[in-house]
């Protein structure tokens, strides 16, 4: 083949494919994508152990990125904590935040059951809201203030206002154990019963029957404040 040949047929050769993009992330994805490592892997630890039990150093461990990288984004260990709480009620606000509009139009037992509805499907989705309760609510410390400063007394006091339901510690607490309780503790609920409890029709099932027990708790406080 001559040179003229060769030139032609080397023109007519198929370029080279680009490189795939996960090979050319610049300088702001690998960020954006270690700080996602980060706040995923602070839900996780933070939700499962004690905040004192976790260290900087076991955090970035874990999520596989370079030494520094929680000071880098989130300045401390405090910081990356407060952003997971802010991830997990992202999440939450999400979640019920698009019922709010509707909700006035409804009569009240109906707004219950959409409130339990959506509060026991978000719990399935994302356990981790109720365990970090769990886990800072057992003593006194900033965490525990954190949180209910910025959640616990806004959905205590939301609660109140949607749903009228009595503003004591038996019925708060026995609705948001029944609703939550089942899947924090998914793997025992299988090996008891051999029921997945993250399906659909199970999340289904279980929000029916703890708005039940909701709307006749409901039902009983009316009848007695009726009777006084």
């Amino acid at each position: 083949m001559n040179k003229v040949a060769t030139r032609q047929a080397s023109s007519r050769a198929p370029k080279l494919a680009p490189k795939p993009a996960s090979r050319q992330r610049g300088p702001q994805q690998r960020a954006e994508e270690t700080r996602e490592a980060l706040l995923t892997t602070g839900l996780h630890m933070f939700t499962t152990q004690s905040y004192d039990g976790v260290s900087v150093r076991a955090l970035e461990l874990e999520a596989d990125v370079q030494r520094g990288a929680v000071a880098y984004h989130f300045q401390s260990k405090e910081g990356l904590w407060k952003a997971v709480v802010g991830y997990i009620l992202d999440r939450f606000t999400n979640h019920l935040g698009p019922l709010e509009p509707v909700l006035k139009d409804l009569d009240e037992e109906a707004r219950l059951r959409a409130v339990i509805t959506a509060f026991v499907r978000f719990s399935a989705e994302t356990p981790e809201l109720n365990r970090l309760i769990i886990q800072e609510g057992r003593e006194p410390s900033w965490r525990l203030d954190y949180l209910i400063a910025t959640f616990i007394k806004d959905r205590f006091e939301w609660v109140e206002e949607m749903l009228g339901l009595l503003a004591d510690p038996h019925t708060y607490y026995m609705s948001i154990g029944a609703a939550t309780l089942v899947f924090d503790v998914e793997y025992e609920c299988r090996a008891l019963f051999g029921v997945d409890p993250t399906t659909d029709e199970f999340i289904k099932e279980h929000a029916a029957r703890v708005a039940d027990m909701l709307v006749y708790l409901r039902r009983k406080e009316a009848g007695e404040n009726h009777d006084r």
